[in-house]
């Protein structure tokens, strides 16, 4: 299925560094100016990854603040939705009003949580408002990141997960050699080791 992934935290985003691409401007450039960005522009400022898959990513600097018209986002997201069927946005670690409404607006939402204190209430925050705003969809889908890490005292996931009344689809256990190596030569982690637990996981 062709997918664009836009990678929002224009400051410090890593979609680039993943997929071992040059970001450039792209995304700011679209998000500076939506109304200018058609399916040309659109293609333009896109970069192909493969076959199937466009990246969006975050120039990653820190030399300009960005910022955006109200509705500069949601205009971004309608434009890409336009030409491609899947669309995947990673949200960044700030709370605004265009990422509050990005996320009550998804069609789906994976929510990556550690099992730790401060994680859990954010995640019940995150759970509570998505709930309040769409009583009639799933709820978003617990993935719970870095389990087992030695020495550090842990939430449980079964604990973790009935706080929030889910069934977690994915728990990622504490790998540092897989994905400190897949994070430094801008791969997937199935391209490092396809036939670890990890990636079969993420399938």
């Amino acid at each position: 299925v062709d997918t664009a992934i836009l990678d929002f935290d224009l400051p410090f985003g890593t979609a680039g560094l993943d997929f071992n691409e040059d970001p450039g401007q792209g995304i700011a450039d679209a998000l500076s100016a939506p109304e200018r960005l058609d399916d040309v522009l659109l293609d333009r400022l896109l970069i192909k990854c493969g076959e199937h898959l466009s990246l969006f990513a975050a120039p990653a600097m820190v030399d300009r603040i960005y910022e955006a018209k109200d509705g500069a986002f949601e205009a971004v997201i309608d434009q890409v939705r336009e030409s491609t069927p899947c669309v995947v946005v990673d949200l960044p670690h700030a709370w605004t009003a265009w990422a509050r409404q990005t996320l009550i607006a998804s069609d789906e939402i994976a929510l990556v949580a550690t099992p730790d204190l401060a994680s859990l209430r954010n995640a019940k925050n995150i759970f509570d408002l998505v709930r309040n705003n769409r009583p009639n969809d799933a709820p978003p889908r617990l993935i719970i990141n870095q389990v087992g890490i030695p020495k550090r005292p842990e939430i449980p996931v079964k604990e973790f997960a009935a706080a929030l009344d889910v069934e977690p689809s994915f728990v990622i256990p504490f790998e540092p050699q897989l994905f400190g190596t897949a994070a430094n030569n801008g791969q997937m982690l199935i391209e490092v080791q396809p036939k670890s637990k990890v990636s079969e996981g993420v399938r």
